[in-house]
């Protein structure tokens, strides 16, 4: 006689161990969409999928604000899984970021998303001054046990694996340690920034691999890598370099998503760079397409990246972008608009350059002797540069232009102290994107995530209020 079905005994959802999650989910993938503030959110990662990225990233969430609820919670509003788009079947693997210094509400926040995502990461890396003032990213590094217990109770009580992204110290060895503490702790996958928490705004500089490398020796989890890629190739020569498991791109990826495409595997109907208008005019098409709605500072944010290289050469689009403060389907169409104008202006340069799409050689850039930077067509999505101030007749550049750009990844808008200290370095950010976002990136919607984890400090470290930054 059968066993009646609610007798039967029910199997317990086994945890993956990192190298499963790597594995068996993630199918050992080398490209990763890194968790951006306000930017790596779900058309965005949608889109990025499409063009090579594997597994995804959210925006770092806030845990105080996240677990406080509330109709107007923003931190809510950057994954919003009862809509079965965020951490659903189109948006995996998917890992969901927070950033905290309290384990129980860390666990409370998480156990909430843990049925939507493969994973859940903690924030380690933040060198901002609102995770100064909040207590979390890069300012608990000196602060052993409490990461521990953060780590360990997610560990220990979730269903998903927890993963851990972080940043270097000076000294290696003080690094390899901070790692295998994580490891002990319970971190399935380890993402290493090979920059220290100080290296950041003008101080940026560029990341150490030989420490990304350090630790990928040092421990038994999968490590994936963070720092100084410019181009797919890049991703490559970091891999084979330090030995990583896996690439995380963030600033780089906002301004150019076909990054991750394979170069092995481009071709003629695959080119590795593609019209930013063509892809800025897809962005809008998933967004439009979704029923989860899509922050209207993060929309404006991605078109002022994707179309960068056009909209310093049309300013009168640009100013038309900067100005355009509608929402819904009268934002979409008036964004819309703007892409399409581009899109027929970008046409017309490349016709009258005599550049073809169709050619083996159109993607074959020369490289800039002065730079270092591939001399690409402002009519193609490329990597975010800005110029060095020209030197005294017959002084050579003290730093190369693609150095700059890599010193300064993840580092995209300054304030005018900051301006004047990095006039003095040579290296002198753009001033035309920069203003017209200045204030129409920050709106009422991400009023409250632009606070510290009490929600009562002004946010000054993923935009600096101006702009959105990467997280790390």
């Amino acid at each position: 006689m059968g066993t009646a079905l609610e007798d039967q005994p029910v199997a317990k959802k086994v945890k993956l161990t990192g190298w499963e999650l790597y594995e068996d989910v993630f199918k050992s993938s080398k490209r990763i969409v890194g968790p951006m503030v306000d930017q790596s959110e779900l058309p965005w990662r949608i889109l990025s999928r499409r063009y090579g990225a594997n597994v995804a990233y959210t925006p770092m969430i806030n845990v105080g604000v996240f677990v406080r609820g509330g109709k107007k919670n923003v931190a809510r509003a950057i994954f919003i899984p009862e809509l079965k788009e965020d951490g659903g079947p189109a948006d995996r693997p998917l890992i969901v970021q927070f950033a905290g210094d309290d384990p129980e509400k860390l666990l409370e926040a998480a156990k909430m998303v843990e049925n939507y995502c493969d994973a859940v990461d903690i924030n380690f890396g933040c060198p901002q001054d609102i995770a100064r003032r909040g207590h979390y990213g890069a300012f608990l590094c000196d602060e052993w046990d409490l990461i521990y217990r953060l780590i360990n109770i997610l560990h220990t009580n979730l269903t998903v694996p927890v993963t851990a992204k972080f940043r270097v110290f000076n000294d290696v060895e003080k690094t390899i340690k901070y790692a295998q503490m994580m490891e002990k702790a319970g971190a399935q996958i380890l993402t290493c920034h090979g920059r220290t928490r100080d290296q950041r705004g003008q101080n940026a500089g560029l990341a150490d691999w030989t420490q990304i490398r350090a630790v990928k020796n040092a421990v038994k989890v999968p490590v994936f890598a963070n720092g100084n890629v410019l181009y797919s190739e890049d991703i490559d020569r970091c891999l084979e370099f330090t030995g990583a498991d896996a690439y995380m791109s963030a600033e780089p990826q906002l301004h150019n998503p076909t990054i991750f495409l394979d170069p092995k595997s481009v071709s003629a109907s695959c080119p590795p760079f593609r019209s930013h208008a063509s892809l800025a005019l897809e962005y809008l098409e998933i967004v439009e397409s979704l029923d989860t709605p899509t922050n209207p500072s993060s929309v404006k944010g991605h078109l002022f990246k994707l179309m960068q290289p056009g909209l310093s050469k049309e300013t009168d689009l640009r100013d038309r972008l900067g100005k355009l403060n509608s929402k819904g389907a009268e934002m979409i169409a008036g964004y819309r608009k703007i892409c399409e104008e581009m899109k027929g202006r970008m046409e017309r340069d490349a016709k009258e350059s005599g550049w073809d799409p169709h050619s083996p050689e159109a993607y074959e850039f020369d490289i800039d002797e002065k730079t270092g930077l591939k001399k690409i067509p402002h009519w193609l999505a490329q990597p975010y540069v800005r110029q060095p101030k020209p030197q005294p007749s017959g002084q050579p550049m003290k730093t190369s232009q693609k150095d700059v750009a890599l010193a300064n990844e993840g580092a995209v808008v300054y304030s005018e102290q900051e301006k004047e200290v990095l006039k003095a370095r040579s290296i002198i950010p753009r001033q035309d994107d920069v203003e017209e976002t200045k204030n129409d990136l920050l709106s009422q919607e991400t009023s409250e995530l632009k606070r510290g984890l009490d929600g009562t400090e002004n946010l000054d470290s993923q935009g600096d209020q101006k702009r959105p930054r990467v997280s790390e």
